[in-house]
């Protein structure tokens, strides 16, 4: 073997390549392909579980508003039939709607009708906790019917319930319950129940996007070994990308099949329910008109509105906005010319039954579905990519070493991981995707940028609402505290490290007890000594001759309050911190001082002040985002009064969140706070260099 040959291999370690580097070549882009179909896969999947439980919740909930609707039919009826019909209903849909395992209707203990004969006419058993939570259900239900008439009294462009009038559950062996309300132009008749057991749905996952990526790593093999590091590296993440794109193009295809699919299973439900009676339950006419009928002359009213479509029923079950994108339903009748289909529709046939949806909704819910996509599409196209890139270069293989060597470490360290990734990375990520987004009646909906743009761009500084003002408040508010706490903590640290002072022990123990108590009880014990009729802050004033003050309806009078609570719960924690570092100081460094005939102000600038800054500089960048986001002593002292102008940021998010319900502007206030934060961190660490040895 020659002089060269024998370098070879040397050289090429050196040269950062391993011996095995083509072999690697032929493996990484498989592995990034088979990830990025796994990941399209997954996610396949689980919407497709999600798709499916929706659907049998509409399924269920359709067949429990039909028997509503059935009931309150009846109720308007005059013939011989009224009594009878809500029951015989409830029976025919046991038989005839695949699932449905009882069905029934519930006004005050009694039961109006039930799928079980017997016991129809049956009052409630008090002793039985499912009749219980079933009439506590009914009750709330009914409590919601009064809210929503009142609401849209008070707002009329509603177009849907602001409060819900129908109740869905799972229980744990996959049963589905709803309960419905059955009000006659929102007086309430009745609740109706039905539960259903889970009916098998075939849906197939993309499994052409599978067979694109096995093509894919297939091909690869032999043409990587033809190509040189640089144009191997450029096709792969060429590939990668392709493969990304090709699931943004593909999936959409396969949700829209999904979502025609169960649309014709949500249209079977209805054709069930229309040939167990649905369409009979439909009302006649006025009852004088109605007497005035003969026999064949009702028989004829009856037939013809059979077979017209049950818009009232639809729009009353759907909310008024046509969440199923139902239109009408038909008996279909027999033509010797099949009548063009609709312009704009969709027609689907089940049994006897004519269903004709909006075309529209299949069309927006693919847009809906395309950028949906597309945002995993280019993360799991990402995560390929970087897979690709870190094998290609060698990166994977070294941290793999790395990983093998300190196994230990790792393994002591991965609970932590563990909980940092679930209760830390997860949710922030989350936060960060929900500050993108808005809320409409629960359909949370992509919003880009503008919730940032409506938060920065409120120039209204006087409105104690506005972020600016609110960010005014935080600021002030955590500068004075902040003070506060180092300047008593401090002081107090001094006191208890000077050798003078007798029974330091005793002190240190009462001083720190502030710290020790739940902050929450703090706060309820402070706001109840500023109360104006009964408080000990103002006794103490009155015994003084002053005058009781209202403390919380003023602006300045408010944040004394708050910066009193906070300070008296603050300066333990900086006090500890002190005198910590005070008693790390030599004493011999206070001797030659002293000897050279420095002062006491000389001695603390020149030593103490020099010495304590490594401990507490970061207890101040600590305390400081502490106090930013101090949310129990705003919210449980002053409550935001006045008017909300005593809230600081943190309080406010929340309030846009749980009191004005705006999730999303919610979620991108947050996001706004955690960069002030994470700036003034950077900033505070960059200057002051106080996290400098943990890093050395």
């Amino acid at each position: 073997m020659s002089e060269a040959d024998g370098k070879r291999p040397a050289d090429a370690r050196r040269a950062g390549e391993h011996p095995n580097a083509q072999h690697r070549s032929r493996v990484w882009l498989p592995a990034a392909v088979i990830f990025v179909a796994l990941g399209f896969l997954a996610v396949s999947w689980a919407q497709l579980r999600a798709d499916t439980t929706e659907l049998q919740a509409r399924r269920t909930a359709a067949v429990a508003r039909a028997v509503a609707w059935v009931h309150v039919q009846a109720g308007m009826r005059f013939d011989d039939a009224a009594e009878t019909q809500t029951q015989a209903f409830v029976e025919q849909i046991t038989a005839k709607v695949p699932g449905v395992e009882q069905a029934l209707v519930l006004k005050g203990v009694k039961f109006q009708a039930h799928s079980d004969a017997a016991r129809a006419g049956e009052r409630l058993d008090t002793e039985s906790l499912e009749a219980k939570a079933l009439y506590d259900t009914a009750r709330r239900l009914k409590a919601n019917v009064d809210k929503n008439i009142e609401e849209r009294a008070r707002r009329p462009e509603l177009v849907g319930d602001p409060y819900p009038e129908i109740e869905i559950a799972t229980a744990g062996d996959g049963t589905i319950e709803a309960i419905a309300v059955a009000d006659d132009a929102g007086k309430y008749v009745g609740a109706a129940r039905v539960r259903a057991a889970p009916v098998a749905l075939d849906f197939g996952l993309p499994w052409l996007l599978a067979a694109v990526a096995l093509g894919l790593a297939l091909l690869w093999i032999p043409i990587a070994r033809r190509l040189s590091s640089g144009p191997r590296i450029g096709l792969g993440a060429a590939l990668v990308a392709g493969l990304a794109i090709a699931g943004a193009l593909l999936l959409p295809a396969w949700r829209d099949d999904v979502r025609r699919e169960s649309t014709r299973a949500l249209a079977d439900t209805y054709a069930a329910l229309a040939d167990a009676g649905l369409l009979a339950a439909e009302a006649p006419i006025d009852q004088d008109d109605w007497e005035d009928l003969d026999e064949d002359e009702r028989k004829e009213e009856t037939a013809r509105r059979e077979a017209n479509a049950l818009v009232p029923f639809l729009d009353r079950a759907l909310d008024g906005a046509r969440q199923d994108a139902l239109l009408t339903i038909r008996r279909a009748v027999a033509e010797a010319t099949p009548s063009p289909e609709p312009a704009d529709t969709v027609l689907l046939t089940a049994g006897d039954y004519t269903m004709e949806y909006a075309d529209a909704y299949f069309a927006g819910a693919v847009a809906q579905d395309a950028d949906d996509v597309r945002v995993w599409a280019i993360g799991l196209g990402a995560l390929g990519l970087i897979l690709f890139l870190l094998g290609e270069l060698g990166q994977l293989r070294r941290a793999g070493v790395a990983a093998v060597r300190h196994r230990g470490a790792y393994a002591y360290l991965s609970p932590a991981m563990a909980g940092m990734l679930v209760l830390v990375f997860v949710p922030v990520v989350f936060g960060i995707y929900l500050g993108f987004t808005q809320r409409t009646y629960n359909v949370i909906e992509f919003a880009g940028l503008a919730n940032y743009i409506e938060i920065l761009s409120d120039t209204d500084f006087s409105d104690p609402r506005n972020f600016y003002f609110k960010l005014g408040v935080t600021l002030m508010w955590t500068l004075s505290n902040v003070t506060l706490h180092v300047g008593i903590g401090l002081f107090l640290a001094l006191m208890l490290n000077d050798q003078i002072l007798k029974a330091r022990g005793i002190y240190r123990v009462i001083l720190i007890i502030p710290w020790a108590i739940p902050n929450y009880i703090t706060a309820l014990i402070w706001k109840g000594m500023f109360n104006k009729q009964f408080g000990a802050v103002n006794a103490f004033i009155e015994l003084m001759g002053g005058e009781p003050i209202s403390w919380f309806q003023g602006f300045w009078p408010a944040f004394t309050t708050n910066l009193a609570t906070n300070t008296w719960l603050g300066f333990p924690f900086m006090m500890v911190v002190c005198l910590g570092a005070l008693q790390s100081i030599p004493t011999d460094l206070y001797e030659a001082a002293w000897v050279d005939g420095a002062d006491r102000w000389q001695r603390f600038r020149r030593i103490t002040l020099p010495l304590l800054m490594p401990a507490l500089v970061p207890a101040v960048i600590v305390g400081t985002v502490w106090t930013f986001n101090m949310f129990n002593i705003i919210y449980l002292v002053s409550g935001g009064a006045p008017n909300g102008a005593t809230d600081i940021l943190i309080t406010d998010a929340y309030r846009w969140a749980f009191e004005r319900d705006k999730y999303g502007y919610a979620a991108a206030y947050s996001t706004v706070i955690f960069l002030i934060l994470l700036v003034f961190t950077l900033i505070t660490n960059k200057v002051t260099g106080a996290t400098k040895g943990a890093f050395e």
